[in-house]
């Protein structure tokens, strides 16, 4: 038997002697793992088992427990009634983390077998993101030549300096002077590569002392900046486990402090 098996079925006797007490038998031992000779000589081992005496009857229970991926099938619910049949004067219940098919619930139903499933509830999820902010310098803009010497000509003028004056706020405009988009906003899109790099725009002008001068290369420094941040989200602070009663539609919790509560379904 692996360790989350046993873990499950110590769960499911958790639960249901926490149900026991709610119904206010408070000497009852409700017992995990115990072994019960049938009216064949077969001895059978059951999961979780109690048993009480009211008026000189005895009443006892035996909880099959299958910690599965997937749903029960019908011929583990048929090799529990064979068990149960066996010991005799038994009433069983069969426990399962995802649910059953259908055939194991007809079986069920015919022998009078209670199907639930259980469950262990999350406390929190905890959510990690990861992030990556880009950070772009703008190392230099080089300005189409025969447009600028276009500029230089009708101002008489041979040469001129122009200042560097692009920060992360410099906005680009079209051939109409229209303004068409930031400077870094446009260097984010187009970058290839983190490092140092160039792009070439297409049809995008500078507003300079000269007017507007049509861009041809625009090189940058990219770098990226990368972090995490982990977020807690509390699901359930007060109850441990959750049972289902497939048949009968009824649904109850497992609190820490091992009281039961039913859920309204």
């Amino acid at each position: 038997m692996t360790r989350i098996s046993t873990e499950y079925e110590v769960l499911v006797r958790d639960l249901h002697a926490a149900l026991v007490r709610n119904d206010q038998f408070d000497n009852v031992n409700v017992l995990h793992n115990v072994k019960i000779k049938g009216r064949s000589g077969a001895t059978h081992q059951i999961d979780v088992y109690w048993e009480f005496k009211v008026a000189g009857v005895t009443y006892k229970t035996c909880i099959e427990c299958k910690h599965y991926n997937s749903r029960v099938k019908k011929s583990d619910v048929a090799s529990f009634v064979g068990t149960i049949q066996d010991i005799g004067n038994v009433t069983g219940v069969f426990a399962t983390t995802v649910g059953y098919q259908q055939g194991a619930v007809l079986i069920a139903k015919a022998n009078g077998v209670r199907l639930v499933t259980v469950n262990h509830l999350l406390k929190s999820v905890s959510i990690t993101s990861n992030f990556t902010a880009p950070n772009t310098d703008i190392l230099h803009i080089k300005y189409d030549e025969e447009q600028a010497k276009e500029r230089l000509k009708e101002r008489g003028l041979t040469s001129f300096s122009i200042a560097s004056q692009w920060n992360r706020n410099t906005v680009l405009f079209d051939a109409n002077g229209e303004e068409k988009i930031g400077l870094v906003q446009f260097v984010n899109e187009t970058m290839t590569e983190e490092g140092i790099g160039t792009v070439e725009p297409v049809d995008l002008y500078d507003k300079t002392e000269l007017g507007l001068l049509r861009i041809a290369e625009v090189q940058y420094r990219l770098t990226m900046h990368r972090f995490q941040t982990t977020d807690e989200v509390v699901l359930n602070d007060t109850a441990r486990a959750i049972m289902e009663d497939v048949l009968a539609n009824q649904a109850c919790y497992l609190n820490d402090d091992g009281s039961v509560s039913k859920i309204e379904t």
